[in-house]
């Protein structure tokens, strides 16, 4: 089978979104089929070689994207690749781009809502606009974006709830989570390799893993970590625009030595960085499933999460992870981080089960079956009008 996945971002940019697609790229191509990667174009120097580009700019709202306003030569670039299907991951430009284009080639076209971006809108408009009136006008696109795919696609059931309830109707609709490469993230025969060389060995770690944004709440865990003993450290690993305020926290609370900022680390050297934790925690309330947490999980960590969207359904609070109330302050997010701290070898275990369950293999031949569906459903369509 030929796939073309068009994505909002990709490498240089960092987030689970590229992760994501790559995840999934590797794990069709290791089952024999092929996947081209149409991305907006983050300029000559880094562009990789295979990959097709649609023309774009810098978005400065939010350095490390890039928005592909311009007119592109769309049709001609799937004309080329000449997929059976076409998948979007995202639902910006991008996913405008590949419906066009789908719609013009007659294929097709799946989409994955990756992120929920109508919760960001506040954090990250290039122009300062009332919220409340920008969000009725996004979810005005997405309705006709998804309303008009052949499969929309969530990684979890609350999401799917949550675009139904905004009007979404799909014509196909699947929960298919983002696969883990349980190969890589397992528990590791020398968990305290990083320790020693992040100098924090005989500590109890507390670790977030993923972009420092805004939505992350990353702040709240460094105000938590303050009600702890010196004898508990933390290690934030990524970076992002909201960086700058959570080193203000950090320094206002006194944690400057108790508080590791990792900055963005190449992949391969997250499963030590996972192994090294005794905790690893999110804050984010507008995860569609959790990437960094799914990892963690696979390297038998216990996490803390709030009691929302996709953790709501992924964790079973006291089985393998702990949850909280995201409305609960800082208060409800210590007391879990405690629970955590102090939990039995079962929860670990359970944790690492879990996550198993979400196998890279497993998520791919649900994406295979559901590929095989909409090009039947399509090439049905297509007789059925008299349409080769």
């Amino acid at each position: 089978m030929r796939i073309a996945f068009v994505t909002d971002s990709y490498h240089p940019t960092i987030d689970g979104v590229v992760t994501i697609v790559d995840i999934i790229r590797d794990s069709l191509v290791k089952l024999g089929h092929e996947v081209f990667i149409v991305a907006p174009d983050p300029g000559e120097k880094d562009r990789i070689e295979g990959v097709y580009y649609f023309p774009a700019i810098r978005y400065r709202a939010y350095e490390g994207y890039f928005l592909p306003i311009f007119p592109s030569n769309k049709i001609e670039i799937l004309e080329k690749i000449n997929p059976d299907v076409i998948h979007v991951y995202g639902i910006a430009l991008m996913a405008l781009k590949g419906y066009i284009a789908a719609y013009t080639l007659k294929k097709p076209y799946v989409i994955t809502m990756t992120t929920m971006v109508t919760d960001t809108l506040e954090y990250y408009l290039p122009i300062k606009l009332p919220v409340d009136i920008v969000e009725k006008f996004a979810w005005i696109y997405i309705r006709q974006i998804l309303n008009h795919s052949s499969a929309v696609i969530t990684h979890t059931q609350p999401i799917m709830d949550e675009l139904k309830a905004h009007g979404i109707t799909p014509r196909d609709e699947r929960i298919i989570p983002a696969g883990i490469d349980i190969g890589t993230f397992r528990p590791l025969e020398d968990p305290d390799a990083k320790r020693r060389v992040l100098g924090i060995e005989g500590k109890k770690v507390l670790m977030h893993v993923g972009r420092i944004s805004y939505e992350k709440h990353i702040d709240d865990i460094v105000r938590a970590l303050a009600r702890f003993g010196e004898d508990t450290v933390m290690v934030i690993v990524g970076d992002g625009p909201a960086r700058p305020e959570v080193e203000g926290v950090v320094d206002e609370l006194g944690l400057r030595d108790r508080v590791t900022f990792t900055g963005f680390v190449d992949r391969n050297d997250l499963p030590e960085l996972y192994n090294c934790a005794d905790v690893c925690i999110s804050c984010s309330r507008f995860e569609t499933q959790g990437l960094s947490i799914m990892e963690a999980m696979a390297c038998r960590k216990p996490v803390v999460c709030p009691n929302a969207r996709a953790f709501s359904v992924i964790i079973t609070d006291g089985k393998d992870g702990f949850l909280f109330d995201a409305d609960g302050g800082v208060d409800e997010l210590t007391e879990a981080i405690e629970r955590a701290l102090n939990c039995d070898d079962s929860v670990r275990q359970n944790s690492m089960e879990t996550a198993r369950s979400y196998s890279e293999e497993n998520c791919a031949r649900m994406l295979l079956d559901l590929y095989a569906d909409v090009i039947e459903a399509k090439k049905a369509k297509l007789a059925a009008k008299g349409k080769p």
